[in-house]
C-alpha cells in the first residue's frame, strides 16, 4: 500500500470527517489540502450560525412574516410562500424540514400568545360591560320593560 496521511476534522453538529491523502505528496501539500478543508468547514459553520429564521423579514426585520402557501417537495423540503405584513415583502423558496419545524414552533408560540391576549381583552371588555350594566340598573336607567 502506498503511503498516506490522515487528518480528522470536526464538523458542525459534533460529527467528524477523516481526510485520507494517498501518495507521496509532501507534508506541505497535505497541509494545504487540510487548510482548504478547514476553510470549507468554517464556511459551513458560518452558514449554520447564520440560521435563517423564517418569521423575520429580511427587508424590514419585522418578526411577523407568515406563510401564505406551502407544498411538500422532494425529500425533506417544503416550498413555502412567505409574506411580511409590515413592508409587503413576498418570497417563495424551498426550505428544509428543520427550518420549517423551527418556523412552525414560532408560529405556534405566536398563536398561543395571541389567544392568551384575546382571552385577556375579552375578559376585560366583559368586566367593563357588566360594570356599566350594574351602574345603569343602580341609577334606574334600565327598567323591566327594556327586556
Amino acid at each position: 500500500m502506498r503511503s498516506y496521511q490522515t487528518k480528522r476534522i470536526p464538523l458542525p453538529g459534533g460529527k467528524f470527517i477523516e481526510i485520507v491523502v494517498f501518495g507521496d505528496e509532501s507534508p506541505e501539500t497535505f497541509e494545504r489540502a487540510a487548510s482548504e478543508q478547514d476553510s470549507a468547514v468554517a464556511i459551513a459553520t458560518e452558514r449554520e450560525e447564520e440560521q435563517v429564521d423564517l418569521h423575520i423579514c429580511p427587508e424590514c426585520a419585522g418578526e411577523l412574516v407568515y406563510p401564505v402557501g406551502w407544498e411538500e417537495r422532494r425529500g425533506d423540503f417544503w416550498e413555502i410562500t412567505l409574506r411580511c405584513p409590515n413592508c409587503e415583502w413576498w418570497h417563495t423558496d424551498e426550505y428544509e424540514d428543520e427550518e420549517v419545524e423551527r418556523f412552525d414552533d414560532v408560529l405556534n408560540d405566536g398563536t398561543e400568545e395571541l389567544l392568551a391576549t384575546l382571552r385577556t381583552f375579552a375578559r376585560a371588555n366583559m368586566e367593563e360591560d357588566v360594570e356599566r350594566l350594574i351602574a345603569a340598573i343602580d341609577s334606574g336607567l334600565i327598567q323591566p320593560m327594556d327586556f
